[in-house]
């Protein structure tokens, strides 16, 4: 029996059409991907800087704390004594009140600023309000680039605890990589010698002055 040419069309075309139709639902579904992805990417950074932002607000409550219950005195870079921690963050521990969450824990690549070791005490600090006490922290692969807001983080190195964050003051400034990082959506979380703590560039901090210039907000005076 001779096959019946009309059908055989039919099929061809509905074979057809099924298949535009499978490349017009892969091809949607890569367009829907590469507008949903990147948001969702974009939302959980946005939701980790905010966690930072919290570690960061504990952090300062910490350092206020520690100064009002040792006469102003900051809290040391390498405490010493019988009863002195191992660091900084550790000594801060006791004195962290924010969901039970340890300094410690919460000091996972934030620097001290390194200037502050020299200070010693509070009221040696001349804008509290305006001086970065701590910030993130990590270790850069281009140092010698003038603009912070350009220093990138080595991406294999693993975030430390109680780490120091170099200034333009200190001796180890050139040779050292240990800097503030722009580390959420461009940003860097700091908190200030008074205890708040606020997201900004790192070249708001002002690393590109010298000490004493009014936008080096690294230097306490």
């Amino acid at each position: 029996m001779a096959p019946n040419l009309r059908q055989t069309r039919v099929r061809r075309s509905v074979h057809a059409f099924s298949l535009i139709e499978l490349l017009v639902v892969i091809l949607l579904v890569g367009v829907i991907a590469a507008i949903v992805l990147p948001a969702l990417a974009k939302s959980r950074q946005k939701a980790m800087a905010a966690e930072s932002l919290a570690n960061s607000r504990a952090i300062g409550a910490a350092f206020k704390q520690y100064a009002n219950d040792h006469d102003g005195a900051l809290v040391p870079v390498n405490p010493v004594g019988k009863n002195a921690k191992a660091n900084w963050a550790q000594e801060l521990d006791q004195y962290d009140q924010a969901n039970h969450r340890p300094a410690a824990a919460a000091a996972a690549g934030i620097g001290y600023n390194r200037r502050l070791s020299q200070v010693r005490r509070l009221d040696a600090i001349a804008q509290p309000a305006r001086t970065v006490a701590f910030g993130d922290t990590g270790q850069i692969v281009n140092p010698e680039e003038r603009n912070p807001d350009r220093w990138r983080e080595e991406p294999s190195a693993k975030p430390q605890v109680a780490r120091l964050f170099e200034t333009p003051a200190s001796n180890e400034w050139k040779t050292s990589r240990n800097r503030m990082v722009n580390r959420h959506l461009g940003r860097a979380n700091v908190v200030f010698a008074d205890g708040s703590a606020a997201r900004m560039p790192v070249s708001r901090v002002g690393f590109q002055f010298e000490a004493g210039h009014a936008r080096a907000l690294w230097d306490s005076q």
